[in-house]
């Protein structure tokens, strides 16, 4: 059973990339096959698809620390104000009158998928996690921290800070 398990997190997860990618190649491509105002919506796209996963690891870790296996004296607050700053990073208006530019935005989140892959990996260690999750959150945070940073070049170049 783990190792379908295993099979199909790993499609998924290599699923999951294609909102980065596709993120990416957009603002890449624009304004010379693209038109620049759509491309913009690919990297709003990749923004909250990011905020999203976010949210989604932030929860798989709290879920692996409430398994009754190992006791563990971990807190789940990181794990909720993660959740709050992907939600700060995706509203494009801002939170409380506080708004940030969309290169900041993008850099948020992508330190909190680093922050999460360190998190994970040490409940990798502590057996709270399978060791292959490990290996796979490692690839995809890779693929996906790298297509976050070809978006922040982009951004950036654009004048987008």
């Amino acid at each position: 059973m783990q190792r379908s398990q295993k099979e199909e997190m790993t499609r998924l997860g290599l699923w999951g990339l294609l909102p980065f990618i596709a993120g990416a190649v957009a603002l890449w491509i624009s304004p010379i096959i693209l038109p620049m105002h759509i491309a913009l919506d690919f990297h709003q796209f990749a923004l909250v698809y990011g905020g999203v996963t976010v949210a989604y690891l932030a929860g798989t870790g709290a879920g692996a620390i409430l398994t009754p296996k190992v006791k563990t004296a971990v807190s789940y607050l990181p794990g909720q104000l993660i959740t709050l700053v992907a939600f700060f990073a995706i509203v494009p208006t801002g939170v409380l009158f506080f708004s940030i530019g969309a290169v900041w935005r993008h850099a948020i989140i992508l330190l909190l998928l680093v922050y999460l892959l360190m998190r994970d990996n040490e409940a990798v260690k502590a057996g709270l996690l399978p060791r292959w999750y490990g290996a796979l959150r490692m690839r995809l945070t890779f693929w996906a921290g790298l297509a976050i940073l070809l978006i922040i070049s982009r951004l950036l170049l654009w004048g987008f800070y």
